[in-house]
Formats: structure tokens, sequence, C-alpha cells
């Protein structure tokens, strides 16, 4: 297997398996508000998300089922 094949393997692997995981601003963006309200969702624990150093991030999941509410 070559380089090109293993890393076309590993995309499809990914899009398969791995959770959609989005910014706070990506996040914002589809949800409509803005940044003190995303911040306040997201310390208040109205909609989860988790923390890598200082930025958060979110899975596409937790805001379809945010916007489900």
């Amino acid at each position: 297997m070559d380089h090109s094949e293993y890393r076309e393997a590993l995309d499809a692997y990914k899009q398969e398996r791995l959770p959609v995981v989005l910014t706070a601003a990506e996040a914002m963006d589809i949800l409509g508000v803005g940044k003190n309200t995303m911040y306040r969702l997201l310390k208040s624990g109205e909609l989860e998300g988790f923390r890598i150093g200082r930025s958060w991030r979110i899975k596409l999941e937790e805001i379809q089922g945010f916007m489900g509410k």
C-alpha cells in the first residue's frame, strides 16, 4: 500500500468512525449566537463541550441535540 492509498483509507475511516468536532467559533455560526452567549452555554453545561488547552471544542451531535430542545 503506497502513501496515497494509506491516506485515502485513513480519511475514509475518519469519516465513518470519528465524530465531527467544531470550534466555538464554528458553533457560534451554526447556532447564530454571539461569543458571550456561546461561552455562557459551555460554562453552564447547557451545551456540552470540552477543552483542548484554552480552546473549546463541541461535537456536532451536541449542537444538533441542543437545537432540538
